[in-house]
């Protein structure tokens, strides 16, 4: 099972224009996604959301799940990589799946950014999209999505997290 996860702002964008990063995201959503993350053994994000994260991921690395990090240039990483732990490929998002799953993972958050889970969503992998809403409108920055092919999807909850911050789950539709 593959779940996008992401914190958004009311505009659709997972960073402002001046700042890369989840800084914006509210203590709820922290707690939420810490919390949510118990269940899974495996992450997947990109390049620049592992560079804005680099230094948290390194000192907190343990045997909980493995991080796969998506990159064009995975040798540039080398000295980051953990096997087994922090793992760096250029691999196709099918490709990575794949892989995962026969090393015995069975459920994966998809952890950004903008690029990786277009890539995900295109190829119609993700299985479970969870998305906060935080009330901040930004007028631009990081969107969510970047083209992605249009989908349906079926909300399956929608929870108050905070005072005014929601998270919405959703399935896609499939036909």
């Amino acid at each position: 099972m593959l779940v996008l996860i992401a914190a958004q702002s009311i505009d659709g964008f997972i960073a402002r224009p001046d700042r890369p990063g989840t800084g914006f995201c509210s203590d709820a959503d922290s707690r939420f996604l810490r919390n949510a993350l118990q269940d899974f053994d495996s992450l997947i994000m990109g390049r620049k959301t592992y560079e804005t994260l680099r230094n948290r991921i390194l000192k907190s690395v343990t045997k909980r799940f493995l991080r796969k990090i998506v990159t064009r240039h995975p040798g540039t990483f080398s000295a980051d990589a953990r096997p087994g732990l922090v793992e760096f490929t250029d691999a196709s998002p099918s490709s990575v799946l794949s892989e995962l799953k026969t090393r015995g993972r069975k459920k994966t958050a998809l952890l950004g950014g903008g690029e990786i889970y277009t890539h995900y969503l295109e190829e119609a992998l993700v299985d479970e999209l969870w998305i906060t809403i935080e009330p901040l409108l930004f007028g631009g920055g990081t969107p969510l999505f970047t083209g992605a092919s249009e989908r349906s999807y079926e909300l399956l909850e929608s929870t108050k997290l905070g005072k005014d911050t929601v998270l919405l789950k959703y399935k896609p539709v499939r036909s």
